[in-house]
C-alpha cells in the first residue's frame, strides 16, 4: 500500500503538462484540506438503522486540469461511520439508546471531472472512487460494559468481532467557486457506501432474550456501512513553469 501511494503522490505531483497563450510549458497539482458534516448509516442484515451525524476531515490532492480533460485525486482523511441504536420496551422494563461509532481512516483515490459551462461564478464537477479504510476506534466496548447485564444485550456489536479494514466506493459532486488566482472554495457531496462489512459476528452467541428473559442465541450478524457527507474545501493550485534550455 505504501509504495502505491508513493507512486500516485509522484504521477500527480508531476500533474499534467499544458501549453500558455506564451509558449510557455505550465505543469502543477491541486492540494487542501476538506472538512464537513456527516450523516452515518448503516445496513444490519437487510435493516435499516437511524443516522448518527457527526464530522469528517480530509487532506487531498489534484493532478492539474487546464483544458477540462479530467483528472486524478487521492485524499487521507478521518471518517466517521456508525449509526444510531435506540431500543424501548417499557413492559419489559428497559430502555436502551446509543450512538454506535467506528472512527476511520480512511485512504481514496479516484478520477474526477470538471464540467465548462457559461457560468463564471462556479465550476461543476463529478467524481468517482475507490476506498479503503482502517478502523482506530469505536465504542461497541464501552457498549457491552455498560449495557451487559441487561436485556439490552441482544442488540449491540461485541468488540471483538469489529474488522479493521474494510473497503468501499465513493462518489458525488460539487461546485468550485471563483476565488484568487491560486486559492479558491468548493463544496462538495458526497456517498460512501462500504463493499465490505464493517462487523461480522458468527451464529450461536449466548444471550439473555428480552422478551421472555430466557438464554437464547444469536443469529450471523453483518453490518455494513453507507455514509452521506457535505464538505467544505479550500483548493490551492500549485503551478510550476517549465522553461527549454
Amino acid at each position: 500500500m505504501k509504495y502505491l501511494i508513493v507512486l500516485i503522490f509522484l504521477a500527480m505531483s508531476s500533474g499534467l503538462i499544458s501549453q500558455d497563450d506564451n509558449g510557455e510549458k505550465i505543469t502543477g497539482f491541486y492540494f487542501g484540506p476538506k472538512a464537513g458534516l456527516t450523516m452515518a448509516n448503516q445496513n444490519w442484515d437487510g435493516y435499516e438503522r437511524r443516522p448518527l451525524f457527526n464530522y469528517h476531515g480530509a487532506l487531498f490532492m489534484e493532478s492539474f486540469d487546464p483544458y477540462y480533460r479530467g483528472s486524478l485525486f487521492m485524499q487521507l482523511g478521518y471518517q466517521s461511520r456508525g449509526s444510531s441504536l435506540t431500543i424501548n420496551n417499557l413492559s419489559g422494563g428497559f430502555n436502551f439508546s446509543e450512538g454506535l461509532v467506528f472512527n476511520n481512516l480512511a485512504f481514496t483515490v479516484g478520477a474526477k471531472k470538471r464540467l465548462l459551462i457559461t457560468s463564471i461564478s462556479s465550476t461543476p464537477y463529478y467524481y468517482v472512487g475507490v476506498r479503503g479504510e482502517y478502523n482506530i476506534s469505536n465504542n461497541t466496548e464501552d457498549i457491552q460494559t455498560r449495557f451487559s447485564s441487561g436485556a439490552a444485550s441482544l442488540f449491540y456489536p461485541f468488540p471483538i468481532y469489529v474488522n479493521r479494514f474494510v473497503y468501499g466506493i465513493t462518489f458525488g459532486g460539487g461546485f468550485e467557486f471563483v476565488g484568487s488566482e491560486f486559492v479558491f472554495p468548493a463544496i462538495e457531496f458526497t456517498v460512501s457506501p462500504d463493499l465490505s462489512f464493517q462487523y461480522r459476528s458468527p451464529e450461536g452467541i449466548p444471550v439473555v432474550n428480552p422478551f421472555n428473559g430466557q438464554p437464547t442465541t444469536l443469529p450471523e450478524r453483518k453490518i455494513r456501512n453507507v455514509t452521506f457527507e457535505i464538505s467544505l474545501i479550500l483548493k490551492f493550485k500549485r503551478e510550476v513553469i517549465l522553461v527549454d534550455r
